[in-house]
């Protein structure tokens, strides 16, 4: 699996080629189309190559260009307990940015249950978790091999109360095996008390 970071220095933007298949973890700000493509280009990859966008939340930082990126053949996958938060973002997002709402019509609706074999048929072994946190909709993709795509779920160590949503959402990472942590906003780094395979 190859992981590229199409993103800008507002927000990371995670570009995974599994050698038959393109998916494009998060899409940036609304209007950063251009953005996008620039980076894309750099890495050899072009916008209409993608085949799969998933969003870890809906903030407009990570999810503005949904429709944008629809518009380009892209395929949106949307899970249940994310679409609750659509438009609440929309909301907001209408009074600050030129934003194109969200066709609910055409999007691949799925469960968190049925993103393992999902994602199989993409070549991609791995799974999505919901991981409350940051957001209610807040969703992690996990690789088998270790990495983690987390979005904006605060690092581990501000979990101080044991039962909080955040501390049981690492609980499920290290469960399914995080080891490597692609932020949507930073660095990657290691996950502490694990070793990269």
């Amino acid at each position: 699996m190859k992981v590229f970071n199409v993103g800008n220095n507002a927000v990371n933007l995670y570009l995974l080629d599994s050698g038959t298949h393109l998916l494009l973890v998060d899409c940036g700000f609304p209007g950063q189309l251009s953005s996008l493509g620039r980076c894309m280009r750099t890495r050899g990859y072009k916008m209409r190559n993608i085949d799969y966008l998933l969003v870890t939340h809906f903030h407009i930082d990570h999810a503005g260009l949904i429709q944008e990126l629809k518009k380009e053949g892209v395929k949106f996958l949307l899970i249940e307990t994310q679409q609750p938060m659509i438009s609440t973002m929309e909301l907001m997002a209408a009074r600050k940015w030129a934003y194109t709402f969200l066709d609910l019509s055409d999007n691949l609706m799925m469960p968190v249950g049925s993103s393992r074999d999902f994602l199989k048929q993409l070549d991609i072994n791995g799974t999505i978790i919901s991981t409350p946190g940051h957001t209610d909709d807040s969703i992690t993709l996990v690789l088998d091999s270790g990495e983690a795509f987390t979005g904006d779920l605060p690092a581990e160590h501000l979990a101080a109360d044991e039962q909080s949503p955040m501390r049981l959402s690492w609980t499920k990472l290290r469960a399914a095996g995080a080891s490597v942590i692609y932020p949507g906003h930073g660095n990657v780094y290691e996950l502490a008390g694990t070793s990269t395979r």
